[in-house]
């Protein structure tokens, strides 16, 4: 587990405000480890790539990365990203923020692979097949593999990508397999937070997972 110290100071008193609330645009919480969660990636996905337009290799999302939106396992206070190659080998990013009722933003290149993708080589994500309950319970899963002395606090990211290669010129092998890698917050026991000049701030932890084609997780040894 990689050690996180955050300078959250009274932060998480925001963000419980915040989420309580419904976070961004009146929307209530949705927790990035249930259905709804999986079901809101889903059918913004869908609803905003053309499959005839793009060919879909990498879909992500998050709880967010500020002071007020970590631990908060809020994919409302998050965002959705996705990476799309068009029939030209162009690479493309575009995100959508769940604090503005999951807007889109522009289109950017994507600076990875910025000499482009092999279009006819790749196996595109089809978002429409998201299991929900099969990430849940990969979710759950991992859960069950956090050492004793901690405690689950929020899943961090989730991210799926398409069997494309690792190089940023694009060469290397395609295969027809995905792969999928997520991240959970956990915090010790007893010591969740620290104290000084009258200000608290979370001690929490990292714990990466890794899904392979067939679906098993295992934990990251790092």
């Amino acid at each position: 587990m990689k050690a996180k110290l955050t300078s959250l100071i009274a932060a998480t008193a925001i963000a419980t405000a915040v989420s309580s609330c419904g976070g961004g645009l009146g929307f209530g919480k949705i927790a990035m480890d249930s259905e709804e969660a999986v079901n809101k990636v889903k059918d913004i996905v869908t609803e905003s790539v053309n499959p005839s337009e793009w060919k879909l290799v990498e879909i992500e999302w998050n709880e967010g990365t500020s002071d007020r939106e970590k631990l908060g396992n809020d994919l409302g206070q998050g965002s959705i990203f996705v990476k799309m190659v068009r029939a030209n080998g162009q690479v493309f990013t575009q995100g959508f923020v769940g604090q503005l009722g999951f807007k889109p933003t522009d289109l950017s290149p994507d600076h990875w692979y910025d000499e482009g993708l092999d279009y006819d080589k790749v196996t595109p994500i089809d978002a429409s097949k998201l299991d929900p309950a099969a990430i849940v319970a990969q979710i759950d899963k991992a859960k069950s593999m956090i050492p004793e002395d901690y405690e689950f606090k929020s899943v961090a990211s989730y991210e799926i990508t398409a069997g494309i290669p690792a190089s940023s010129s694009g060469k290397g092998e395609y295969t027809t397999a995905q792969t999928a890698e997520f991240r959970v917050n956990v915090v010790e026991k007893g010591n969740e937070t620290v104290s000084n000049a009258g200000s608290t701030s979370i001690i929490y932890y990292e714990i990466d997972f890794d899904v392979d084609a067939d679906g098993n997780v295992t934990m990251d040894a790092q």
